[in-house]
Order: C-alpha cells, then sequence, then structure tokens
C-alpha cells in the first residue's frame, strides 16, 4: 500500500549478518559459538606455551594480534550487510464530509429572510448564499474553530459529496510541513482554495455512498473519526445506517452537525417554471409548472398564468399590469411533494423576447410571498429556421430526418445528395446540385445537417467557406458519422478544416466501435454524462427523469465510430457501451462517444457517432420527432438569436441546476476579439443583485472573450454584456436556475437519521438550529476523537557499497595484524 498522503517519513540504518540471518535450525548458533570459543582458546593456549620464555607482556600482544587477525576473518565471514529502513509515520486523520448538493443553497432557519442578500450595486456574484445552510456549514469549519481545533493531534481530509464524492484537499498537523502524499491522493492546500468547491449544486444527496468512500479511500488505521456536515437529507444510493455498520466495526466513530430546520414554514412556492426556449408567431406551446407546498396540503390555490409588460420583467418579475393569459384552479400536494400545473398557450403573435410568469394566490398564512411567482423568457422567432441536409448516400438517417423536419412548417429544407442525379425527386423544397459555392449562398442556412459526407470531394476553399460560416456567422452544423467513408476522408491531408470542426478527436479506426459480429448482433446501450442529462434538447419527455427513463428503454446503437477522447471545451452527452461492460467504463470515458457538442466560435458544432438515432421510431415515432426538431433548433440558436452583428452572447443551455457554473462567451463577428476589449458583463440574479462578470480573452480562440458566474439561488437570471463602444448595443440573455427534483422532495433537517448514524457509531450528533457552533463546540469535539497515529517500517535494499568498503577494511586489518605478529615474533627470536 502506498504512503498516505500526509505520511512523515524518516531513514535509519541497522546492521545484519547474512550469514547468521542464514541460520534455521536451533542448535546452529550455539554451535558456531562453540566453535569461536574454540578458536579463543586455541589460540591463547598457543601463545602461552610460545611464549614461556618472554616476558608477560611480549606474549599477550602476539596473542592479541592473531586473535585480531582471526576476528577480522571471522567479521568477513559474517557477511555483514548495512540496510536502509524508512520509518513512515502515518498521522492521525478525521475526515470532514461537507454536504455539496443543492437543498444546501436553501435557507439554514425557518426564516428564509435570514438568506437575503445585501442590496448593493455591482455586488460580486456569491459562491455560497448568504444565510444558506452551505454558509452556516462553512462558518462552522472556519469562525466556528473545527479545523484549528483538529489541527494539534489530527490531520484533516476535507471531502465533498453529492451525488458523488471527492476529495479535495488534505491539511496538515499544526507545525507540519508538507508530506509525502501517493499519486492518487488530493493535495494538501494551505491556502483553503479547497473553499471553493464547496459550492452547492448537486443533484443528489448519497450519504452512505460518501460515507463508503472515506471508510475505503482514507488510510487504514489512523482515521481517527467522520465529522459529517449536511441537512441529513438522503435520497440517494445505499442506506447510511449500513455504511455507519462497518464505520463502527472498524471504530471509526462519526460525529454528525445539522444545518437546516425541520420545520418548515407554512408556504406555496413556484417550485419550476417550464417554456419552450423560442417558439414561432402564433404556434401553440405548452408551459408547465411545479408547485410545491408546506403545511397546505389538500388545499386549493388560484395559478395564473401572466405576460409581464417589460417594466414588470426589468423589476425582477413584478407582476402588477401583466396580462392574464390563463388561469385554473391547483390542489396542494403533501409536504415537500410538487403539483403540476400546465397551461396551453394558443400562441403569440408578436417576435421578440416575451417574459412569462406563473402567478400564484396564495393562503392568508403563506409565510414567504417572494416565491409566490416565477418568470421565464420565450423568443418568438419571426422565421422559418433554414436547414440544408448533406449526404453522400441516402441512408436512412438522412431519410428519416428529412421527412420529419419537411412535415414542420417551422424548417424549409434543402437538400444536396451526392449520389442523386439530375432530376432525382426528394421530399425537400429544393434538391441541390452542388454544396452552396459562394458565402452568400451558405449564408442563407441556419443549420447544416452532414450525414457520412465523403469530405475529400470538398474542395479547400469549399472547407473554408463551411468553417467560416460556423465560426462568424453563428451558423448549427451537425456532422452524424458512418463507416462507408469516414474513415479515408480522415486519412486525407485535405481534410484538416472539416476535422478541427467535429468535437472529439478522430483518427481512422479501419472499423466502427462494435464492428466485431457480436457488436451488430446485441445493440451498444448508452449511458448519458451528467451534462447529457441536463441538455434539454436532448430530452425525450418533459423532465429530465421522465426523459432518462426514456431513453433507458432505448436499446442504443448497433455501431458507433471509434472516437473515444473530447477536445479541449467540448462536452460529452453520451458514450455507447459494448454488450457487457459495466457501466463504469463509460463514466471513466472509455466508451465511444456518441453525442457531442461545442460552441466553434460563435456557433454551435453537435457530433453524432452513429447514425442510427432513427432506432427511437421502434419506441414511437415522436421520440425521433421530438429529438430532431430540438437537436436542429439547439445548434440553430446563435442564427435565431443573433442580436448583433459585432458579436454573438453564448451560453451552453438554458436551464442548469442550482449551484452550477455558467460559461458565458462573447464572440466577435469579424474574429477579432480585439474589438471588443472595452466589453463588461453583468449578470442580474432572483434578488435583483447585478453581479459583475470578468470577461479575459479565450486562450482557445483570438475571437471570443469568455468569462463565468455561479448561479448560486434557483430562478431566473439575466446576463446583459455592453459592447463598450459607446452606441449603448447591449446583448442579453436569460437562463433559469432550479433545485433538482430530488433535493426539492424533502427539503427539512433530517434529525432521525443523522442521530441513527451518531448512536450507531459511537459518535454524537450536533443540530446548528438548537444552538450556534462556536470554538467551545469545536474543542470538545476534537478531544472525542483519539490520536491514532501509527509507525510502520519499511526495510530497503542492502548498501553494496558500505559491503566493499568493509571488506576491504577487514582485509586489511587482518593483513596488517598478521605483519606485525610476523615482525614482533622476528625481533623477539621466536621460530
Amino acid at each position: 500500500m502506498p504512503p498516505s498522503p500526509a505520511a512523515a517519513e524518516s531513514v535509519e540504518y541497522r546492521l545484519t549478518s547474512a550469514l547468521v540471518d542464514g541460520f534455521t535450525q536451533w542448535w546452529q548458533m550455539p554451535l558456531f559459538v562453540a566453535g569461536i570459543a574454540a578458536v579463543v582458546a586455541w589460540v591463547v593456549w598457543m601463545y602461552r606455551r610460545d611464549a614461556v620464555e618472554l616476558p608477560r607482556g611480549v606474549g599477550a600482544l602476539l596473542a592479541l594480534l592473531r586473535l585480531g587477525a582471526l576476528a577480522a576473518l571471522l567479521l568477513a565471514a559474517l557477511d555483514l550487510e548495512r540496510i536502509e529502513e524508512h520509518a513512515v509515520v502515518f498521522p492521525s486523520r478525521v475526515a470532514v464530509l461537507v454536504d455539496s448538493s443543492a437543498s444546501m443553497t436553501l435557507p439554514a432557519g425557518f426564516d428564509p429572510a435570514e438568506s437575503a442578500p445585501a442590496p448593493g450595486a455591482d455586488a460580486p456574484a456569491l459562491a455560497v448564499p448568504a444565510g444558506s445552510r452551505a454558509a452556516k456549514v462553512l462558518d462552522v469549519l472556519g469562525a466556528g474553530g473545527l479545523l484549528a481545533a483538529l489541527a494539534p493531534r489530527h490531520e484533516v481530509a476535507v471531502w465533498r459529496f453529492d451525488a458523488d464524492a471527492e476529495a479535495l484537499a488534505v491539511l496538515p498537523r499544526a507545525g507540519q510541513p508538507a508530506a509525502v502524499r501517493g499519486a492518487d491522493e488530493p493535495p494538501s492546500d494551505a491556502e483553503g482554495q479547497w473553499r471553493d468547491r464547496l459550492r452547492p449544486g448537486g443533484f443528489e444527496t448519497r450519504i452512505g455512498e460518501a460515507l463508503a468512500a472515506v471508510l475505503d479511500r482514507e488510510p487504514p488505521g489512523s482515521l481517527a473519526g467522520v465529522v459529517l456536515l449536511t441537512d441529513g437529507g438522503n435520497n440517494a444510493g445505499i442506506d447510511p445506517a449500513a455504511t455507519a455498520a462497518a464505520l463502527a466495526r472498524a471504530e471509526v466513530p462519526l460525529f454528525a452537525i445539522g444545518a437546516g430546520s425541520e420545520r418548515l414554514p407554512t408556504n406555496v412556492r413556484v417550485a419550476d417554471l417550464l417554456v419552450p426556449a423560442r417558439v414561432y408567431p402564433g404556434d401553440r406551446f405548452i408551459v408547465q409548472g411545479h408547485l410545491q407546498a408546506q403545511g397546505l396540503e389538500g388545499q386549493t390555490v388560484k395559478v395564473d398564468l401572466v405576460e409581464l409588460p417589460t417594466a414588470g420583467a426589468a423589476a425582477g418579475g413584478a407582476t402588477e399590469g401583466a396580462r392574464v393569459i390563463d388561469g385554473t384552479e391547483v390542489v396542494l400536494a403533501a409536504d415537500g411533494e410538487l403539483a403540476a400545473v400546465r397551461f396551453d398557450v394558443p400562441g403569440i403573435e408578436a417576435p421578440g423576447r416575451h417574459d412569462l410568469a406563473i402567478r400564484v394566490t396564495p393562503p392568508p398564512t403563506d409565510r414567504t410571498p417572494a416565491d409566490d411567482s416565477r418568470t421565464a423568457e420565450v423568443e418568438v422567432v419571426d422565421r422559418v429556421t433554414q436547414v440544408l441536409l448533406v449526404a453522400s448516400g441516402p441512408t436512412r438517417e438522412y431519410q428519416f430526418m428529412r421527412n420529419v423536419l419537411e412535415r414542420d412548417d417551422s424548417f424549409a429544407v434543402d437538400v444536396y445528395l451526392g449520389t442523386a442525379t439530375r432530376g432525382a425527386s426528394q421530399d425537400a423544397r429544393r434538391i441541390l446540385d452542388a454544396f452552396p459555392a459562394t458565402a452568400e449562398e451558405l449564408s442563407a442556412y441556419d443549420c447544416v445537417v452532414a450525414f457520412d459526407v465523403d469530405w475529400r470531394n470538398f474542395d479547400a476553399a469549399t472547407q473554408a467557406r463551411l468553417e467560416r460560416w460556423v465560426a462568424r456567422e453563428s451558423g448549427g452544423l451537425v456532422l452524424v458519422a458512418g463507416h462507408v467513408f469516414m474513415d479515408a476522408w480522415l486519412a486525407d491531408p485535405q481534410t484538416t478544416v472539416v476535422r478541427a470542426l467535429h468535437p472529439v478527436e478522430l483518427r481512422p479506426s479501419g472499423k466502427v466501435a462494435g464492428d466485431e459480429p457480436a457488436g451488430f448482433e446485441e445493440p451498444m446501450a448508452l449511458e448519458f454524462t451528467r451534462d447529457g442529462a441536463d441538455a434539454e434538447f436532448l430530452w425525450l419527455a418533459g423532465s429530465r427523469v421522465a426523459s432518462q427513463t426514456v431513453w433507458g428503454e432505448f436499446p442504443g446503437f448497433f455501431a458507433c465510430f471509434d472516437a473515444v477522447a473530447p477536445k479541449p471545451g467540448a462536452s460529452v452527452y453520451a458514450r455507447v457501451l459494448p454488450p457487457g461492460s459495466p457501466a463504469a467504463a463509460a463514466a471513466q470515458g472509455r466508451g465511444a462517444v456518441a453525442m457531442a457538442g461545442q460552441f466553434y466560435g460563435s456557433g454551435t458544432v453537435f457530433y453524432l457517432g452513429s447514425g442510427e438515432t432513427w432506432r427511437l421510431r421502434s419506441l414511437d415515432d415522436a421520440f425521433f420527432e421530438r429529438l430532431t426538431t430540438q437537436l436542429v433548433r439547439h445548434v440553430s440558436q446563435g442564427r435565431l438569436l443573433a442580436g448583433s452583428r459585432r458579436a454573438r452572447l453564448l451560453v451552453d443551455r438554458d436551464r442548469h441546476p442550482v449551484g452550477a457554473t455558467i460559461a458565458v462567451r462573447v464572440v466577435a463577428t469579424d474574429g477579432d476579439a480585439a474589438g471588443l476589449a472595452g466589453a463588461t458583463c453583468r449578470v442580474e440574479g432572483p434578488e435583483v443583485v447585478p453581479s459583475r462578470v470578468l470577461l479575459a480573452p479565450d486562450p482557445g480562440r483570438p475571437d471570443a472573450l469568455q468569462g463565468a458566474f455561479v448561479a448560486s439561488r434557483e430562478g431566473r437570471w439575466r446576463i446583459d454584456v455592453d459592447l463598450g463602444d459607446g452606441s449603448g448595443e447591449t446583448l442579453s440573455r436569460a437562463i433559469q436556475a432550479r433545485l433538482p427534483d430530488r433535493e426539492l422532495e424533502r427539503p427539512r433537517l433530517d434529525r432521525g437519521l443523522l442521530d441513527r448514524l451518531g448512536v450507531l457509531t459511537g459518535g454524537g450528533v450536533h443540530f446548528i438550529a438548537d444552538a450556534p457552533w462556536g470554538e467551545e463546540q469545536s474543542a470538545a469535539l476534537a478531544a472525542r476523537f483519539l490520536d491514532r497515529s501509527r509507525r510502520e517500517y519499511e526495510t530497503g535494499a542492502p548498501d553494496a557499497g558500505f559491503k566493499r568498503r568493509l571488506n576491504g577494511l577487514l582485509l586489511a586489518l587482518a593483513c596488517g595484524a598478521l605483519c606485525l605478529e610476523w615482525i614482533v615474533r622476528r625481533l623477539v627470536k621466536l621460530a
């Protein structure tokens, strides 16, 4: 086992005898000692006889010289070796687990007003909401003195956990230098940079699996205890009590510190609002919301769907003076459960951005009127999406996608089919004889979908024209891999530009993943990443969970191009798993990429590793139709929301989980970001606190500025970018941040679970809502953890240089003693 990441190492030396160490029988050592004693006795007896006529001192000197020579030869025969011994000290360690799930953004106490930030202009965005459960937990570690109290006797391993668990840093004991650590261990972080990674935002809370990870990965024998800081809202994974029993067997006590309140205020809130990001004038669309209530089960409330005036939207969603579109009544569900409300909107005629809101008329006992409404933005786009389908042959994917888009009035479809002869018939608006020959012709399209195209037939000028259309004109490109032409054009050096457009690293593979006979006989299941599960344009149903259920029923692809590594900045949405492979293979990046995407300049590129999404029709035709239309609209968003001739404002999606880092990119349409040097970005969250976002040059692209902020609270966030050229031109984009469904279901502090964990492990529990946490409590807790430091020794290799020097010295001593003895004997005329 490798040393602990904070193991202190020292080196000691010891001498051993290879001859003595080789004795295996009990009688060998006594016989060896007896032999030495016999030789010594013989030498003494012999010199007493030889030197009987000499002075006593001369005889003793001769005997000592002979015995010295024999002693040197004896030491040489013992085969002495110097061995290095590494003494490794494993300091006592306490693991501190901090809950980073989205429920930790909720208020810590009964009064949700505690979490409201202080108003101010241009305040920096808060990574952890003030007054939230996460803020209280961080106070325990810092101002509460927990880390300082543990430091004198223990090193501290800081962990975060939500849907998974991750070790962030190992803080050394007070006065202990940076220590030796294993390759797979987190670094020591004395500057506290790990605090930024405790930002809440996970969509699940898996306490049991987090405790199991600590028990498995922390050094055995030196783990003195575990401190768990959470609201106890375990909602997935293994039973925490089972892991607590394993901690008890290892004699590792657990002390839980609970944040939050088990008594939530009587309240009804709009928990979520789903609207399409873009619609067309007069088209019907659906608005769906969810209400969550506490203490109001069975009561009926009135819910209105309203359109906000411009002033109301600017005022943070105030619904006074709003136009009521529709209304209904909803019966509230049990505490923490969601009640759905759905509105069928007949359509909005006026193009542009419109702010829609769901407004609840609450009962008199409602304690928090601030959450009785929620606003979302919908863009009414008064134009048809122009799509060009390019294929080297009429594959099934091409045929089914063409049919879906052609039947939808919001799309106008042209096709360029490599195998089609002049006069061929296709179900499309136009059949092109060649790829658009000029930039003006290509600029007429919003999206290009390429199905296993043989790019060797496109000259360098055509490829460069396509690249400029994506990067500078916000074009949307869908690249569908295939096994007919792909390997051939990848080997052609003239297709470098097209390879650069792909969000994955491409190489000639000679086959597609699953090319073996077993691969064609059984489909390869799709394993979605977290980005893929969050990407709404890939949802086949109205919610994340429902969509995952549908994708789970999909058998998968029979072939997928063998591209595994994404390019920097690209997002992998799904990988394929060969039959019999564990799901962990996809999570570890070993499965071939089935779906990936990236921003390329101001445009969007999406990669499909297999042209088999048409197999979704085996479940329902509507699933394939929904995926096709959502995908084309997603990659076309840069064209539909152009906003400015100078620049484009891009975010990866319209909805994000609470706590997510939102990447903002401003892309210059002329290819040079130097003209945007004066651009400034501000975001406005649900509490109407404007926050600055620093825009810096994107090191990967000379035409873009990039920045990021944290959506620390649920609700509507607006991003505004002032181009800084004095024209007053502003780019705007709205996104939604929401708590995941599982984190919404049971937002209460779970006292029962935390009490049980403390009892099972012989630890304890403290609830911040009952009593504040301070330095006195930290000192008392630190005293309960025993010092479990331990020392181990590791034997190194023998020192060959020492053995060589020692044998030389012994030989010199033996020779010198014998020579001196001979000289003395000659001087005293002893025969």
